[in-house]
């Protein structure tokens, strides 16, 4: 089954950014079909993260901490 080789990493990807932006994982694996989410790799004097887009929020998902960018916070985030 070649098609589902990466379907839990592909899992816990939507899932995180489903966490990281507050919105439900159906929501989010849509939003990123439809390139409404954007996704992008990278590497800064932290580590290694996942940097994901919607609109104008920014998101940085390294191993075990999310950074939002300037305004990008969820409305509840302490």
């Amino acid at each position: 089954m070649a098609d589902r080789e990466h379907y839990n990493e592909i899992n816990a990807l939507i899932g995180t950014v489903a966490k990281a932006l507050q919105i439900e994982d159906k929501v989010a694996a849509v939003e990123i079909e439809r390139g409404a989410i954007m996704i992008a790799l990278g590497e800064d004097d932290r580590g290694r993260y996942i940097e994901v887009m919607r609109g104008e929020r920014m998101v940085r998902v390294y191993q075990g901490a999310v950074l939002y960018a300037p305004g990008s916070e969820p409305p509840n985030h302490v």
